[in-house]
């Protein structure tokens, strides 16, 4: 009995908890028309899919195991698994990232004073281009479908001979469906972390915060303001070493088969208690 009334209590404890995590996504919803009819048929294919990734194995994701798993009928399974839409994402993005993280990380491509350096569009004269820094990262796409691409993320400035890359401590995309990208990427990977460290065995992955409640709004400005230079700081430490360990590992050609995603977050509001 008192086995039961302790898993009865968790799983209230994670339906509360499940509460406060999805109103700031239920705000985006409502914002952008998103009725609880359609966001019910978007969980129920989320439960399907964390079933099949995380609770099955090959030949076991039968209907009757994803049914007993997720609680949904087997023709209910039958038609998401059907209509499951493929998760491939366009490559365009990473590689005009990886461009970008290049530019600003690699010495040949920064000037005496380690500033992204003012690239000409093309070579001339033996003169490293914005095509020759495109073509180290790759020749699976054009140079100019990656301008075009970083233009259209508001990446780079250019005139009619020069490209300039444009230094932020974000570079927060505009488009809505850029923005909707780095909210699915940022926010999957580390609600992956926070859940890994609660259901394996021990904590896996740094996820952790700093808290505090008696404020005034310029103070909190101030903290955002050194938070985001503390993420500079970070994100180009992180990133050289990211690189030079990609380098390595080809070079002693390691199994690559690893990714990663490191991030900082700055969030304040005013109380509601005055």
């Amino acid at each position: 009995m008192n086995s039961d009334l302790a898993e009865k209590s968790q799983s209230n404890k994670l339906l509360d908890t499940l509460v406060r995590v999805l109103v700031p996504l239920v705000r985006l919803m409502i914002a952008k028309g998103v009725t609880f009819q359609m966001a019910s048929e978007v969980l129920k294919r989320a439960y399907v899919r964390s079933a099949n990734e995380h609770f099955v194995e090959g030949d076991e994701a039968s209907g009757t195991k994803l049914s007993l798993l997720t609680g949904l009928n087997r023709k209910e399974i039958r038609r998401l698994t059907s209509d499951e839409p493929d998760r491939e994402r366009p490559p365009m993005a990473s590689y005009a990232t990886a461009v970008v993280a290049m530019w600003r990380t690699n010495r040949r491509w920064r000037d005496r004073e380690g500033h992204p350096k003012v690239l000409p569009r093309r070579t001339t004269n033996n003169t490293l281009s914005f095509d020759d820094l495109v073509r180290s990262v790759t020749t699976d796409h054009r140079p100019a479908a990656v301008f075009d691409e970083l233009s259209r993320l508001g990446f780079v400035q250019s005139d009619a001979d020069n490209v300039r890359l444009v230094v932020s401590d974000s570079l927060v995309p505009t488009d809505f469906g850029d923005k909707l990208t780095r909210l699915s990427e940022n926010i999957e990977d580390h609600m992956a972390a926070a859940v890994a460290n609660i259901v394996e065995p021990s904590p896996k992955f740094l996820e952790q915060s700093v808290f505090s409640d008696e404020l005034s709004e310029s103070s909190a400005a101030t903290l955002q303001k050194l938070m985001r230079e503390e993420w500079q700081r970070s994100f180009n430490t992180v990133l050289k070493k990211a690189i030079a360990l990609e380098t390595e590992d080809a070079k002693q050609s390691r199994v690559r088969n690893t990714r990663m995603r490191v991030g900082m977050y700055f969030y304040s509001e005013n109380s509601k208690e005055e």
